[in-house]
C-alpha cells in the first residue's frame, strides 16, 4: 500500500471520531434499525451519549420523523410502505507528522443509506438498508466493496407469535453487551505492526490481534441471522443462529453455524445477564473441540448509582472445553481450559438540565492469559475516557470533545480531541481536531513511535 494511501486510511479513522457529540441534537429522530453502521454510531462520539442496549430489540418501534410514506397493493391488500434516507459527506484536509516525516492530503467521503420498512399489521415487518459509499468502505465485506457505489448493509424480517415471541431473520447487524468505549478497541502497537497499517481482523483466526471484542457478535452482519427471543416478565431468553452462505452453500448442518444464546434477569434495578457464543467448527473431522475461533461464554451487570450508569462484564475465551470440568475440580488452580479472561468495568454520566451540558464516559479492561506465550503478558491492563460538553457559545452550537485510551502494561495508546461547530451553514458542521498516537513499533521492540494528526473538515449531514 502506498504511503498517501495509508495517510488517507489513517487520517479517515481520526476523523471518523467527530460527528454531533450529543444524539438528542441530531435532526430528526433517530430509528435504531437505522443506525447500525460503525462510522454513524459505533465510533463516533455521539454513542458516548446513546443507552447502550443489552440486545438489539427483535421489533423497534420508535417513530421515524423523517421519510416518505407509500401504500403499495398487491391484490386487495394494501402494504404501507416507510422510506428515509441519510445522506453525510465529509470534505476536509490534513497535516500529518509521521516519524519524523510530513505529510498532508485533502480528504473526501461520502456515506447515503436508504432505509425501508413495511408493516401490514403488528405481527410482520420487513425492513432494509441500502448503502452507498465512496470511497469503498474499509469496514465492509470484499463483496460489499467489490459493489460499493449500492448494496444491501442489511435485510430482514421480524414477526411476532402468539403475541409474545419475538422472531428475526436476514441479514442483521446485532449488538449484545454494554461495553461503550472497548467494544471493538485496537491497540496502537497492534495497528503498527501491520505492515499496512490496516485494522486487524478477528473474523477467520483468533489471536492476540482481535481487539478483545465485547460485543460477541460483532460480525453478525456479516452472517444470515436467525432470532428467536421470549421475555417473561421482566427477563428475556434470547437464542440466535448465523450461518455463512458463501462459504457453506452446500452444507447447512449446525457445525456450520455459529450459535450464541443470551438470559437477560432484571431485579431490585440490576440487569444480569448471561451469554455464550459457540463459533462455526472447522470442516475437518480431527476434533471436535478444534474451532475457528474459540467459544467465549460472558456474564454483565448493569444499574444507575445516583444516576451514574455503572456497568461491567467478563468474557472468557475458552481454549479445551473438555478441560473446564478439571478446573472446578482442581479448586481453580488449573487453568489450562481458558486462553483468556477479559474484564471491563465502566462509568457514564450526562448532565443535560442545564447549558452546557457535560457528560463522560470511563472503562478499565484487564485481559488475563493464564498461559502466555512469546512477549505476551499474564495481565494486561488498559482504560478509555471520553470527555464532552455541548450548547456552548452564543449559539450553543459548540461542542469540545476529547477521549484518551492508554494501555497501561505496553504504555502505548492515544490522545484525541477536538471542536465541532454546529450548523455553520445549512445541514453543515465545521470540525477541527487533532490525534496524537505513541507507543512502541512492536510489542518485542524497545522503538517508541509517534504521530500526529491535525486536520479540520466540513460534515454535511441530511436525513430525508
Amino acid at each position: 500500500m502506498c504511503k498517501h494511501k495509508k495517510f488517507l486510511i489513517s487520517f479517515f479513522f481520526f476523523f471518523s471520531l467527530c460527528p454531533s457529540f450529543f444524539s438528542q441534537e441530531s435532526e430528526g429522530g433517530q430509528d435504531a434499525s437505522r443506525i447500525s453502521d460503525s462510522e454513524l454510531a459505533d465510533d463516533d462520539f455521539d454513542s458516548f451519549f446513546e443507552n447502550a442496549e443489552d440486545t438489539d430489540e427483535a421489533i423497534v418501534t420508535e417513530d421515524v420523523q423523517s421519510g416518505t410514506n407509500y401504500d403499495v397493493k398487491i391484490g386487495s391488500l394494501k402494504i404501507p410502505i416507510e422510506v428515509s434516507g441519510q445522506l453525510n459527506t465529509e470534505l476536509g484536509v490534513a497535516y500529518l507528522h509521521d516519524d519524523g516525516a510530513n505529510d498532508g492530503t485533502f480528504y473526501f467521503d461520502f456515506k447515503n443509506y436508504i432505509h425501508f420498512v413495511t408493516r401490514p399489521d403488528k405481527y410482520l415487518a420487513l425492513r432494509g438498508t441500502l448503502k452507498t459509499t465512496m470511497p469503498k468502505d474499509s469496514s465492509d465485506t470484499e463483496k460489499e466493496q467489490s459493489s460499493h457505489l449500492l448494496y444491501i448493509y442489511e435485510m430482514y424480517f421480524d414477526y411476532l407469535a402468539f403475541d409474545r415471541i419475538y422472531i428475526t431473520a436476514g441479514k442483521k447487524k446485532s449488538v449484545w453487551g454494554n461495553i461503550r468505549l472497548f467494544s471493538d478497541y485496537y491497540d496502537t502497537t497492534e495497528n503498527i505492526s501491520n505492515t499496512d497499517n490496516e485494522t486487524v481482523s478477528d473474523t477467520t483466526t483468533d489471536n492476540v490481534n482481535d481487539a478483545q471484542y465485547t460485543n460477541i457478535l460483532y460480525d453478525s452482519r456479516n452472517y444470515i441471522s436467525g432470532i428467536i427471543k421470549v421475555p417473561f416478565g421482566n427477563h428475556t431468553v434470547t437464542a440466535l443462529a448465523m450461518y455463512n452462505d458463501e462459504t457453506n452453500i452446500t452444507s447447512t448442518r449446525t457445525e456450520n453455524m455459529s450459535i450464541a444464546g443470551s438470559a437477560e434477569f432484571v431485579f431490585l434495578g440490576t440487569s444480569l445477564n448471561i451469554f455464550g457464543r459457540r463459533f462455526k467448527l472447522k470442516e475437518t473431522e480431527e476434533t471436535r473441540t478444534d474451532t475457528t475461533q474459540l467459544p467465549i461464554v460472558g456474564m454483565e451487570l448493569k444499574r444507575s448509582i445516583l444516576n451514574f450508569d455503572v456497568y461491567g462484564q467478563t468474557l472468557i475465551r475458552i481454549q479445551d472445553g473438555w478441560k473446564t470440568w478439571d478446573f472446578f475440580k482442581s479448586g481453580f488452580e488449573d487453568k489450562s481450559a481458558f486462553n483468556r479472561v477479559i474484564s471491563t468495568i465502566g462509568m457514564y454520566r450526562l448532565w443535560s438540565d442545564n447549558a452546557p451540558y457535560f457528560g463522560f464516559n470511563a472503562e478499565f479492561q484487564n485481559i488475563y492469559r493464564p498461559e502466555p506465550s512469546g512477549s505476551e503478558h499474564y495481565f494486561v491492563n488498559r482504560f478509555a475516557l471520553q470527555v464532552g460538553m455541548a450548547k456552548i457559545g452564543p449559539d450553543k452550537n459548540i461542542k469540545p470533545v476529547f477521549q484518551w485510551n492508554h494501555n497501561i502494561t505496553d504504555k502505548s495508546g492515544f490522545i484525541k480531541t477536538g471542536v465541532i461547530f454546529g450548523r455553520v451553514m445549512p445541514h453543515c458542521d465545521w470540525r477541527v481536531g487533532m490525534k496524537y498516537e505513541y507507543g512502541k513499533m512492536t510489542s518485542e521492540s524497545s522503538s517508541k513511535y509517534t504521530k500526529l494528526t491535525i486536520g479540520t473538515y466540513l460534515s454535511i449531514d441530511l436525513d430525508y
